[in-house]
């Protein structure tokens, strides 16, 4: 399944997650987690939304990305979200050939990913989330310098 949210960047980054979550499925993993990782995950879906991604599997690579060269994740966190076994399963279920070509076909976006993580003011601060999910998703884009 692909969503794109397309949130309005007048919204606040919290009332987008809000949305996004109510959006989902209730048998979504989100649903299934332990809640010493609910955080990354967290994290995770305050960035589909501010560098605005939805969620083909191109998409979850380009999120991946952001996370890892415009935010202040710990990437620890962040694979210890994504090592669960139904996120294994989701990966056996695409096929490894298959996915080796999502990369290879993203890599102009990736590269595009790299020069604007580069471009901006700072990184985001992911810990300080409860305080981002106050303001607008257009507030929080100028504060960063994130380009889309």
């Amino acid at each position: 399944m692909n969503k794109n949210f397309g949130f309005n960047s007048s919204m606040t980054l919290g009332e987008a997650m809000q949305k996004m979550r109510e959006s989902e499925s209730e048998d979504n993993l989100a649903n299934k987690i332990p809640a010493d990782i609910a955080q990354a995950l967290e994290q995770h879906d305050a960035v589909h939304i501010l560098f605005n991604c939805g969620t083909s599997i191109q998409d979850e690579i380009a999120v991946h990305l952001w996370m890892l060269l415009a935010t202040t994740a710990n990437i620890g966190e962040m694979h210890r979200a994504v090592a669960s076994q139904e996120h294994r399963h989701i990966l056996s279920g695409i096929g490894h050939f298959k996915l080796i070509g999502i990369w290879l076909a993203s890599l102009p976006r990736i590269i595009g990913i790299v020069g604007k993580s580069l471009r901006m003011k700072k990184r985001l601060a992911v810990e300080e989330l409860s305080r981002l999910k106050e303001q607008s998703i257009l507030e929080i884009r100028r504060e960063y310098g994130i380009v889309l």
